[in-house]
């Protein structure tokens, strides 16, 4: 054998631990739809509002923004009341599945809402607020679905209907090219769910029994109010500031949110993942397991958050960052306040969802009450003493520090009083169990 080949044969030997550990990593991910599926999604979330800031300008880019966040929450009051309920239901129920005639009317009224909001802002010609009304239905009917592909551990099936989507929106630059135009680009985003709503109607078998709402409603009703309370808690206050008048920390807060937004994405999306863990999978059904499952991926959150928001406040800080509508400074304190809250958030809204499927559903709109209570009562004082700047200082600080705590110490004591419970129900290791003592007798 040539030196030539043994150099070779031990750098390959070198270089095959590496591409073992890639080619094991990326077999990880490959066995983990929803986590393909949550990368999809939140791209596909994220690159919409990016080519929409790169393709409009001022103007059309915060009609955009505005109806695009009408969208999201209006899909976000529907999931909470029906799907998300029956998934964390089918727990313990497995005909806990939401039946068209519930997603129909849900999905019907975020569209006419979504058209309403339209209307606020000169949309243009009528067929384009018609076609908005259509496109505002889709993200519910898709949801409902995705939900129920959750709920069966038909998992593949969603991660390749969010990969469709992704396409679509990708395919979306050619019509920014054309028109850049807000209303008709929001509408394109909501038609782009067309065709993954079609492929996962026809992958999931056809629904059977269900159980009624009626039968879990109070748990629904919570996180409905959970989900409408939580809108309180920084979204409306900068609108609302917004309306009060000029300020060049509300610019840096909404640019810092942009910046921030795949954070609050991938949090979403595992929490959606927690859920359905939570629902059908065995190694979860446990109480114990879920406990330390949902406190292992908190910590992971936790880092994650930091892991992205140190590295970009230190990008920006040491590069000067600004646009023509945003200065430096702004832009810093903006993500200093929005990445602090988002970090607090992280942390505890995955103890929220465990507590949600450990059946505490009151104990979760309760300490969300308390958040909300605590913010907007820092943005109002904030107000009263220095005007739109200290507000959203004092709002998002206070936002940082309490989510923490709100959820936190509740969390952890529900998480021993379940731990003791475990505990005195098993039997005692030097006490047999009474048919082993019979049989040792005998």
């Amino acid at each position: 054998m040539s030196a030539f080949e043994v150099d070779q044969r031990t750098a390959a030997g070198h270089a095959g631990p590496g591409r073992r550990r890639i080619r094991s990593r990326l077999r990880a991910a490959a066995d983990r739809p929803l986590f393909l599926a949550q990368v999809c999604s939140s791209a596909s979330g994220a690159l919409g509002i990016v080519l929409a800031a790169a393709f409009m300008d001022t103007g059309r880019f915060a009609v955009f923004s505005l109806l695009s966040l009408a969208a999201v929450t209006l899909a976000g009051l529907v999931r909470s009341f029906l799907f998300q309920p029956a998934l964390i239901r089918f727990r313990h129920d497995k005909h806990a599945l939401v039946p068209f005639r519930y997603a129909l009317p849900g999905a019907l009224a975020a569209g006419v809402l979504l058209a309403a909001a339209a209307l606020l802002f000169d949309p243009g010609a009528s067929w384009l607020v018609l076609v908005l009304a259509v496109s505002g239905a889709f993200p519910v009917l898709h949801d409902w679905l995705r939900f129920r592909a959750m709920a069966v551990d038909r998992r593949w099936d969603v991660a390749i209907s969010d990969a469709i989507r992704l396409v679509l929106v990708v395919a979306s630059l050619f019509m920014l090219l054309a028109a850049a135009e807000p209303v008709l680009y929001q509408a394109y985003l909501g038609l782009s769910l067309v065709v993954p709503t079609l492929y996962l109607r026809l992958r999931l078998p056809r629904l059977g029994s269900f159980t009624p709402l009626g039968s879990y409603l109070r748990p629904a009703s919570l996180q409905l109010a959970d989900f409408a309370i939580g809108q309180f808690n920084s979204t409306i206050p900068l609108m609302v500031l917004g309306g009060f008048g000029a300020s060049a920390l509300i610019g840096g807060v909404r640019l810092a949110q942009t910046l921030l937004g795949p954070l609050n994405l991938v949090f979403a999306a595992r929490s959606i993942n927690l859920i359905a863990d939570g629902a059908s999978s065995q190694a979860h059904a446990g109480n114990d397991a879920l406990i330390g499952h949902g406190r292992k991926l908190a910590r992971l959150q936790g880092a994650l958050a930091l892991a992205w928001v140190l590295p970009l406040v230190v990008f920006v800080w040491l590069t000067q960052f600004e646009l023509a509508g945003v200065r430096n400074g702004p832009l810093l304190v903006g993500l200093l306040l929005v990445g602090a809250s988002i970090v607090g958030s992280g942390w505890s809204g995955i103890h929220a969802v465990v507590l949600r499927l450990l059946g505490r559903q009151g104990t979760v709109t309760a300490c969300r009450a308390l958040l909300v209570t605590v913010t907007l009562g820092s943005f109002a004082l904030g107000y009263h003493f220095g005007g739109v700047d200290l507000s959203l200082l004092l709002g998002f600080l206070a936002a940082a520090v309490a989510s923490p705590l709100v959820f936190g110490v509740p969390s952890q004591l529900i998480y021993r009083s379940q731990s003791r419970r475990q505990d005195l129900a098993a039997p005692s290791p030097a006490e047999p169990a009474e048919g082993a003592s019979v049989r040792s007798s005998a």
